[in-house]
């Protein structure tokens, strides 16, 4: 018979099966209100697909039935998921991946899995069940999570930062971990221990070779599929080369999941790699969806409504065994405690790859019908809390005291007229080297202990602590500091960073970097003096450079941007301001207007009399000169224009452009 989860015996071709389409057809028609829902309620779209699955599935309206097509649906969604997840996984991208996402990975897995075995062997689990479900329960969501934490756009804070490393290295672990699974399974069912991991040997080397084989192979077949120079060639000779890269992974022995991870790693260094990701992206898209909603259908709502008490008492000790394991092996890697409580939140939910693992899991006896029940309502419940998760985060680090790790033999508490930097990424840094060169003292806070190092190896002092917490900004010497500047992306944090420095000093400057707009009025509130908003500050960078195009005077492009900052961008937040101060700007460039032009070395004008020039053709006047620092007004029209010389024109905007043109032409041409 089949199981809820698919058979690895059924090659992932095989889906084209009576009535594949049509079911296809009803599971995407019948997601379309439920993800109108859950993006009203601000959910992940993924959990859309999990309800979906569940709404429609055997155990609840039977919109599909038949159990053997959904496993082939899935076995697909396996298979392009973490072929795409090669991609995202190059060679050159393992050998870069963080010196603290390894330890603190592999210290998550362990302290995670041990907590479960400890838990469930309470419980008079076999310890090889138990081993498994510390797997099934270790992984976290990377799919689910990245979305909800760039929607609160908060990707390039510390956190998030410790959360994408220790979620890549689970997305690694995954391979290995399904190669090990046979090793736990009961006597009588798996192989015994030492020919699992001879296996395991044995498919790490014959990895090893296909994607060195494939290395050499596959980058010459891309380039001759490119060449064609049709695009529908290009995404058919793709499908072909991964169905085929998958077909001999198999026939040497290793599974089709584990052979489009590694055609995806091989495939992720080939300098197509963009045009293979939007050539495959609407597959990807539509099966890893089907993926969700096969595994929503496996729920029984039923169970869950006749276990509720059971399934709430799991799902919070998953999530605080994960929270507690996440937490204790940041803080073991050296990261603040404010940061490894939201990175340790994120990673609670459990992952997408955890189905993976519960797919490999269930031929080997490694879960029951009642317990994979329970697991997949676990899941779901988790995905489903992931949000609300990830936005209790702030709330919850009031609650947690904050220790700053201050360099040996430095004091900075005590500290008067210095300036404070918070973060050290690229504007944080350029701050400090400028400062540096003028010799201002200045301090950096920063709760990720590598850019910590960065900046203590760049010759800046510097705090490993979070901002939010008073005890960092006071280690800072905040209260005698004569500017603070805010640089971390957290909006939040900045916010509550203003707040608190504003406490602590109610004298020092406070300038914040935001990235959007909206954050400048709540900032200016909470205590900020500057906010410096970097999709305005482009635009009025653009603004800027137009004007100076249409040659409209220095002084007024100065004043408008002058007024522009000085009212917190008032006239670019609110539509219809001011409408007089537009047409006056309408005013001035309609009007003639003038520009000083320096002569440089061997242009038109260098060597040449004014006279020669002739720009009066053109209707632009030069009513003066200035050279050596002194005017002739009105210049000699018989006299050479010599480099160094600055001429001042007048005209309208149009001629002067034409002018400024000629003037700047190489002499030669």
């Amino acid at each position: 018979g089949h199981g809820p989860f698919y058979s690895s015996r059924v090659a992932p071709w095989a889906v084209l099966a009576t009535g594949l389409l049509r079911d296809v057809a009803v599971v995407l028609a019948a997601s379309f209100p439920v993800l109108y829902l859950a993006r009203r309620l601000r959910l992940p779209t993924i959990v859309g697909f999990l309800v979906t699955g569940v709404v429609s599935g055997p155990h609840a309206l039977g919109l599909i039935s038949d159990a053997q097509r959904v496993e082939h649906i899935a076995e697909l969604g396996v298979v392009l998921i973490l072929f795409f997840a090669g991609i995202h996984f190059p060679l050159s991208r393992l050998k870069d991946l963080s010196k603290t996402a390894v330890p603190g990975g592999f210290l998550q897995l362990a302290l995670t899995t041990g907590l479960v075995v400890l838990l469930t062997g309470l419980a008079g689990t076999p310890l090889r069940q138990a081993v498994f479900y510390g797997f099934l329960v270790t992984l976290s969501s990377t799919a689910v999570l990245l979305p909800v934490i760039a929607a609160r756009d908060e990707m390039g804070s510390p956190y998030a930062r410790r959360f994408l490393g220790i979620s890549l290295f689970q997305d690694l672990a995954v391979i290995p971990l399904v190669l090990l699974l046979p090793a736990l399974a009961p006597a009588g069912v798996g192989p015994a221990a030492g020919a699992v991991l001879m296996k395991v040997g044995l498919a790490l080397l014959g990895i090893t070779l296909f994607v060195a084989t494939a290395r050499a192979l596959l980058p010459r077949l891309l380039d001759g599929l490119f060449r064609l120079g049709s695009k529908e060639g290009f995404t058919d000779g793709v499908i072909v080369l991964v169905l085929v890269v998958i077909a001999l992974s198999e026939e040497a022995g290793i599974s089709a999941a584990m052979g489009a991870f590694a055609a995806g790693i091989v495939l992720g260094e080939s300098e197509y790699v963009h045009e293979i990701t939007s050539a495959l992206a609407p597959f990807r898209d539509v099966l890893s969806s089907l993926f969700f909603v096969s595994i929503g259908m496996l729920l029984d709502p039923v169970f869950a409504m006749h276990n509720i008490v059971l399934v709430l008492l799991v799902v919070t000790a998953v999530v605080a065994v994960k929270v507690a394991a996440a937490f204790g092996a940041l803080r073991a890697i050296g990261t603040s405690a404010r940061t490894s409580l939201r990175a340790a939140l994120a990673l609670a939910p459990v992952g997408e790859f955890s189905f993976v693992l519960a797919t490999a899991g269930l031929p080997l006896g490694l879960l029951t019908e009642s317990s994979q029940q329970l697991f997949v309502v676990t899941a779901v419940t988790t995905l489903a809390l992931a949000p609300l998760l990830v936005a209790w985060a702030p709330r919850l680090l009031t609650l947690l005291a904050d220790t700053p790790e201050v360099a040996t033999g430095e004091h900075h508490a005590s500290l008067k007229g210095h300036v404070v930097i918070v973060g050290y990424g690229l504007n944080g840094r350029n701050v400090a080297r400028a400062l540096l060169e003028i010799g201002v003292p200045h301090v950096v806070l920063e709760a990720d202990p590598d850019r910590v190092a960065a900046a203590r190896a760049d010759g800046v002092r510097a705090i490993t602590t979070d901002a939010t917490a008073p005890e960092g900004l006071d280690a800072a010497g905040v209260p005698g500091a004569v500017a603070v500047v805010l640089t971390i992306p957290d909006p939040d944090s900045a916010r509550r960073s203003a707040q608190l420095c504003r406490r602590l000093s109610p004298t020092a400057r406070i300038l914040v970097r935001t990235r959007y707009v909206r954050e400048v009025e709540a900032l200016l509130k909470g205590g900020a003096d500057y906010v410096i908003p970097e999709e305005f500050e482009t635009s009025v960078e653009i603004v800027s450079r137009v004007l100076r195009i249409l040659h409209v005077p220095g002084n007024v492009v100065a004043t408008q941007i002058r007024l522009l900052r000085d009212e917190g961008y008032r006239r670019l937040r609110e539509a219809g301001a001011h409408p007089s101060d537009a047409r006056r700007m309408e005013a001035l460039v309609n009007a003639g207007t003038t520009e000083l032009f320096l002569v440089m070395p061997d242009t038109c004008a260098d060597g040449k009399t004014l006279a020669a020039l002739d720009l009066e053709s053109l209707h632009v006047a030069v009513p003066a000169l200035l050279r050596d620092g002194r005017p002739l007004a009105p210049p000699p029209r018989d006299v050479a224009i010599t480099a160094g010389d600055t001429l001042l024109l007048v005209g309208a905007h149009e001629d002067l452009a034409v002018a400024m043109k000629k003037l700047e032409e190489s002499r030669a041409g």
